[in-house]
């Protein structure tokens, strides 16, 4: 297979710490005693409000943004490293293009769909009736450079159509767009092996 060789970049993301609550309203079936060891059901209402403590990465670049977004699983952003230019010296940067009040919006939103969901199963058998994000605060925020990777390659069935291979620079770990298509065997094709040492 053709390859290019990998070119080392930082592509920028932003990190969000979410807090604050989802106001919420629900209902759950008790069973009242009417006496005489009987028992009907009756519905209660509930009004509470559901703690929320999250850390969102939402990509600052458009450029990317994509396959960018298969490789976050993979970073570590506690052990990020705080900025210093020094760092820049020999790994170019990708500007961010994504304001941070627009990134934001994305976070409250995610982590409002993020906490809906888990509160379905923490709040059993409580029946959620309706939800509020207007409690959801954005507690802090920073701008982080996340170190990868960047190559093309192409296939000798196809030299004409090139693949782009994202490398995480902190893990090692490989998205590539020919990686989500493996062979009929199962396995990725032998030229992709070859060049990521699969």
């Amino acid at each position: 297979c053709a390859s290019y060789p990998p070119r080392a970049l930082y592509l920028p993301l932003w990190a969000f710490d979410l807090g604050g609550g989802i106001d919420y309203i629900g209902e759950v079936v008790e069973q009242q005693d009417v006496g005489f060891g009987r028992h009907t059901p009756r519905l209660v209402r509930i009004s509470d409000s559901y703690p929320v403590m999250l850390r969102l990465p939402i990509p600052a670049s458009r450029k990317l943004s994509a396959p960018f977004v298969h490789l976050l699983p993979g970073f570590d952003l506690k052990a990020m490293q705080p900025y210093d230019p020094r760092y820049l010296a020999d790994w170019p940067a990708e500007l961010y293009d994504i304001p941070m009040a627009d990134a934001s919006l994305d976070a409250r939103s995610q982590g409002y769909a993020l906490a809906k969901r888990d509160m379905a199963m923490q709040l059993a058998p409580v029946r959620l009736v309706s939800a509020s994000s207007a409690g959801l605060t954005v507690d802090s925020f920073a701008l982080d450079l996340l170190p990868i990777w960047v190559t093309e390659v192409t296939a000798p069935e196809a030299p004409s159509i090139s693949h782009l291979v994202l490398i995480n620079g902190q893990t090692g770990n490989i998205y590539g767009d020919v990686a989500a298509k493996p062979s009929h065997s199962g396995k990725l094709p032998s030229w992709l092996s070859d060049l990521i040492g699969d």
